[in-house]
């Protein structure tokens, strides 16, 4: 068991030589140098279409959610797992 500790680590390195990877150093496409900018758009255009925040105020949902997931652990840990 302890030498598998030890090998493990010089193992994974050697694993990972075995990959192939992309060709990095081929040459882009001719139409990516003829593609159109994206059209820019002033800021305010932006930020009116963005929704405003909830009136709610999400801190109770939250709380709620923490009680349930609380009792659901407090259940959880009742449980006899002997058998």
């Amino acid at each position: 068991m302890r030498a598998a500790r030890l090998l493990a680590p010089l193992l994974l390195p050697l694993l990972g030589g075995c990959a192939t990877f992309p060709a990095l150093d081929s040459t882009p496409e001719p139409t990516v140098g003829q593609a159109a900018y994206p059209e820019l758009l002033p800021l305010d255009e932006l930020l009116a279409g963005v929704p405003p925040p909830p009136a709610t105020d999400p801190a109770a949902a939250l709380a709620a959610r923490a009680a349930a997931l609380k009792a659901r652990a407090a259940a959880l840990r009742a449980q006899d797992l002997s058998g």
